[in-house]
């Protein structure tokens, strides 16, 4: 380990041992934020989407018309507000694979939470359905509008329900001339894998038909993703390393992303070798109850002197909710 990595990590452990309780009792006036993780850093700004109590929740019955799919308005009012528009775009394309696959922003809604003892009142849910009729499938995705993340911490709190042949993935993406040339890091969970199984790629893992198998890792997490978990990506310089419920599963700096880059999640299948075929009339869905992303310059408090106010969302105990761990002049 280099000396300054260490440096850091001594810092941070300083830094969380002298936290006081108290310190929670009001947000905070935040200029930085600092992760715990292997590989704790310093990030310049925040956002966090609550999905948990959304006005009005529906789940809204699939389109079994190509062009109406594809062409349908936002499921719930919330899709409108700025808290989504300013960071988020539902994506509506098509990709014409072994089935016809077409992104719908009526694929992507505002559900209740019907769980026994549940944990919110609502989530977000990405479904993606075969339609019996019209012979294609309807998947959902959505993107950040901005193309400029550049190292981040990544969080949702998610479970993944639903028929075999499908992907659910959240993922950075920075495309590029040619295969060779993309940037994107995932989290790939496969409905027709085991429930505890979950693909970790720095993309691209094939080039020119040639497989590169550093790229991507098929990692058993602690417990399956048809539960609810906490699921974390962080990608620091030179590296993506990925939690499951604060456990660090898997750390890759195989072709690690190093240039900004959009953010997206997704739920989708095209009937390919991949996501494999879903049979008619499924839908497999991606639920989340919240999303959150810590981001952008990487660096000690003394490299640059704004961040006199030092937080963590690591060392709270609500998410959203920062706790300041350290304060300067």
């Amino acid at each position: 380990m280099i000396a300054s990595q260490t440096h850091l990590r001594a810092a941070v452990l300083t830094i969380l041992s002298s936290l006081a309780p108290q310190a929670a009792a009001a947000t905070p006036n935040c200029h930085c934020y600092l992760t715990d993780g292997s590989s704790p850093e310093y990030f310049a700004n925040h956002k966090f989407f609550d999905f948990r109590n959304i006005a009005n929740p529906q789940v809204p019955p699939p389109i079994d018309d190509r062009d109406g799919s594809t062409n349908a308005p936002v499921a719930n009012a919330y899709f409108d507000s700025t808290n989504f528009t300013d960071t988020w775009s539902i994506q509506s394309w098509v990709d014409a694979g072994a089935v016809y696959n077409t992104y719908s922003k009526n694929d992507v809604y505002i559900e209740s939470n019907t769980d026994a003892n549940p944990a919110s009142s609502t989530y977000l849910t990405l479904r993606t359905y075969r339609h019996p009729a019209g012979d294609f499938q309807s998947s959902a995705e959505i993107q950040s509008i901005s193309p400029n993340y550049q190292y981040l911490s990544m969080r949702m709190y998610s479970r993944t329900l639903g028929a075999a042949g499908a992907v659910a993935a959240m993922f950075t993406y920075r495309g590029g001339a040619t295969d060779a040339d993309v940037q994107e890091a995932d989290l790939e969970i496969l409905t027709s894998d085991p429930s505890n199984l979950v693909h970790y790629t720095n993309q691209p893992s094939t080039v020119d038909g040639i497989t590169r198998p550093n790229a991507t890792h098929e990692i058993t997490i602690p417990g399956p993703w048809t539960s609810w978990r906490t699921h974390r990506y962080d990608w620091t310089p030179g590296t993506s390393s990925w939690y499951v419920d604060g456990e660090l599963v898997n750390a890759n700096s195989f072709q690690a992303p190093a240039d900004p880059a959009t953010i997206l999640f997704n739920a989708w299948s095209d009937g390919g070798s991949w996501s494999g075929a879903m049979a008619e009339g499924q839908s497999a869905q991606m639920q989340i109850q919240w999303i959150e992303i810590i981001y952008n310059n990487t660096a000690e408090p003394s490299q640059y002197g704004h961040c006199a106010n030092v937080c963590s969302f690591d060392s709270g105990t609500e998410p959203g909710v920062p706790l300041l761990v350290s304060s300067g002049p």
